[in-house]
């Protein structure tokens, strides 16, 4: 037997060990995802005032630099007005849109022309809320609070809000029992949930297409109450239908956002759900947009819902047949990120993970030729 010199027979019985810890070690498969509510809950609160009084001097985003908690109750209050560089003038109220209106694209589309405005957490997915004169809102998450005038960047204005805000004192209620403990989503999914998952769906040929990167756990009426509280809308299942609504949408004034999408395959079967975000005018070529079908399979008694989300960015050629295309994003996980962003700013899950399943998909092509690439993971939301 060979006696190796010391100086290689430590490092060479280090990097043995080593590799025998990697080989006995599990790869992990399932990653919670701590909630901004979940992070910020666990810090206590910075002191604070019974009120406070800011200042809106221009249009673009103030943060007041006061942190509020999920589910706590904000009033708020404002005078003043703006000069609109169009001729207009507005108070904290706003005023009625009119037909230039609708080519543009408003922090808020159901709010009025420079109303104030607010939202917690300065996440690309947050979604403002209307404040007006004075209103008393639920913070939907942790974080800053933000307050706003909702104008579009082609519209300038002069002028300032004064915005007064106070915390209500909490009223006296009977105690209650302790509500059980949140089970723990990690402990109740595992890469064999999406065992019989397929990766792709496809087209109505059969050609194989976007990846299924999201899941839900949910019944259908919290799924859709999920989404229209993270800023996502149904869009219009036919062409007549979207003209109609189209229609409809000018005439009130509204910039119209519901454009149908195309019908796609899981479970050889068309989505159940089709949701979208976009702004007015761009959202011809440029939308977040996902698909959602309900798998038929329970988690913990509780339906399991999968679908599929990508960033249209533009236009390219359909390599099925010539035509003319949306193109998205390659990048998918940025917008699986998106879709999770926007959950967590409204607050609508209670506990959230990354599952990696078996087989996971890498990269691939769209069914009308697009190429994208993905890590594997599928985005798992329990909600509310």
């Amino acid at each position: 037997m060979v006696k190796l010199p010391s100086y290689l027979a430590w490092p060479l019985a280090l990097s043995t060990a080593v590799l025998a810890q990697q080989q006995e070690a599990p790869q992990q498969r399932v990653t919670a995802i701590p909630s901004m509510r979940a992070r910020l809950g666990t810090q206590p609160l910075p002191q604070r005032k019974s009120s406070y009084s800011f200042t809106v001097a221009n249009t673009a985003w103030l943060d007041t630099g006061v942190t509020v908690a999920a589910g706590e109750p904000l009033k708020l209050s404002a005078k003043g007005s703006f000069q609109l560089a169009d001729g207009r003038k507005t108070g904290p109220a706003g005023v009625n849109r009119g037909w230039r209106d609708l080519l543009a694209s408003f922090p808020m589309n159901t709010a009025p022309v420079g109303s104030l405005i607010g939202r917690v957490s300065d996440a690309g997915a947050s979604i403002p809320f209307p404040i007006g004169e004075g209103d008393t809102v639920t913070a939907p998450t942790s974080g800053h609070l933000y307050l706003g005038v909702n104008l579009p960047e082609s519209i300038s204005a002069t002028g300032s809000f004064t915005v007064k805000l106070e915390f209500p004192k909490p009223q006296a209620v009977a105690p209650k029992a302790l509500a059980a403990p949140l089970q723990d989503l990690t402990s109740l999914i595992s890469p064999e949930t999406f065992a019989e998952i397929p990766r792709r769906v496809t087209d109505q040929q059969g050609n194989v297409g976007d990846m299924v990167n999201f899941a839900l756990i949910g019944t259908r009426g919290q799924v859709e109450q999920a989404f229209k509280a993270a800023g996502w809308l149904q869009v219009d299942r036919s062409v007549d239908a979207a003209i109609v609504h189209g229609i409809i949408s000018t005439l009130e004034h509204e910039a119209y956002l519901e454009m149908p999408m195309s019908t796609l395959y899981l479970f050889n079967r068309p989505q159940d759900l089709s949701y979208a975000r976009a702004e007015a005018i761009s959202v011809v070529a440029v939308r977040h947009h996902l698909r959602v079908w309900n798998s038929g399979k329970t988690v913990n008694g509780v339906p399991l819902w999968v679908g599929s989300a990508t960033h249209d960015n533009g236009f390219e050629k359909d390599e099925r047949n010539g035509q003319v295309t949306h193109h998205i994003d390659p990048d998918i996980d940025i917008e699986r990120k998106f879709v999770l962003d926007s959950f967590d700013a409204a607050g609508v899950f209670s506990s959230a993970a990354y599952v990696l399943p078996d087989n996971p998909f890498s990269s691939g092509k769209t069914a009308t030729g697009g190429e994208f690439h993905s890590d594997g993971r599928i985005l798992v939301m329990m909600l509310k």
